[in-house]
């Protein structure tokens, strides 16, 4: 049985669905503060801890033949920094010192954000370095992400079978928290799409993330790194699909604020509300380099991800049916 961390995520209650469809029932490691809405209907067994809490894990371990570790704290703020930290970092080198201990194999779900970003505009692929340096960071989350992913890479070297995914800006339905590109979404569509900040990055729908994995682990890919990439997509190509969706392609021309503007009115707004989705973060990360390659998990796994107009649809419509606009 796999046991699976951060099952209540964006990632992980797809993932959830998708072995259950494959008739296996799996473990997902819980807080008893989790909201379970997102596996209501799934088949698994809920076992409570917490990933910063080794005792609790250990008790978790029963029946396992396999961990995917997707548990983590996503953070686009200048705040919270050491849960940031510990939870990314610290929570996944526990899942690795019992994952060698056990002798039990890991899936680590990293991010696209643990890679630098090349100011020169050059392809991004798996052998691009980790984003650890302070001058190539967007923020405290790219750091966490990278040290988290060298933390699993030094455990392969002593012993740890594990594959590694870096999957991008992740679509599709199922998005029950919501995410931060589901709330833009929503925000978007509240606001009337007419105005927002400029940039584009990678897009990636979520069941494509979750094919990868889990082809990734059936090959036994366990030494390996895989980007689970999609398309670029503009945040000005976002808001005409979002009115096409809605039927309202009569709007007058979408307003972008430049870069420079982006920024202060991020840096102001996320001063005054910790939780606003415009940042300093997210403006730079919508600015920064995208131009992502999939290449080794296509060559590898035969991944072939979907179109982001048909994943941002498939978004859109699970948003809109269950009544979060």
């Amino acid at each position: 049985m796999k046991l699976i961390t951060g099952a209540t995520g964006r990632i992980g209650n797809v993932l959830v669905k998708e072995i259950n469809k494959l008739g296996e029932r799996v473990k997902v490691l819980v807080r008893e503060e989790s909201d379970l809405k997102a596996l209501k209907g799934c088949n698994c067994e809920y076992v409570y801890g917490d990933i910063l809490k080794i005792p609790t894990l250990e008790n978790s371990l029963s029946d396992i033949d396999s961990i995917f570790h997707l548990a983590g704290h996503i953070n686009i703020s200048a705040y919270n920094k050491n849960l940031t930290y510990d939870t990314n970092i610290q929570g996944t080198k526990n899942i690795i010192d019992l994952c060698i201990k056990f002798d039990i194999p890991m899936v680590y779900t990293s991010s696209i954000h643990a890679i630098a970003s090349p100011k020169d505009g050059s392809v991004i692929t798996e052998d691009t370095p980790f984003c650890i340096d302070a001058d190539e960071r967007r923020g405290i989350y790219d750091c966490s992400k990278a040290y988290a992913t060298k933390a699993v890479l030094e455990g392969i070297n002593n012993g740890l079978k594990a594959i590694v995914v870096h999957p991008t800006g992740v679509t599709g339905p199922y998005d029950f928290k919501p995410s931060y590109f589901g709330l833009s979404i929503i925000d978007s569509i509240r606001s009337g799409l007419k105005v927002s900040i400029q940039g584009a990055y990678d897009y990636v729908d979520v069941r494509d993330v979750v094919w990868g994995m889990l082809k990734a682990f059936e090959l036994k890919k366990f030494g390996e790194r895989y980007i689970l990439s999609g398309e670029k997509l503009s945040i000005k190509d976002m808001i005409l699909y979002l009115r096409e969706f809605e039927g309202l392609t009569d709007l007058p021309e979408v307003k972008l604020m430049s870069f420079n503007r982006s920024l202060l009115y991020a840096s102001i707004v996320s001063f005054f509300n910790r939780k606003s989705r415009i940042t300093p973060y997210s403006v730079k990360t919508l600015n920064s380099n995208c131009n992502i390659s999939h290449n080794k998990a296509t060559k590898e796994l035969g991944y072939e991800p979907m179109g982001v107009k048909q994943s941002l649809y498939d978004q859109y419509t699970w948003l809109k049916e269950n009544n979060y606009f």
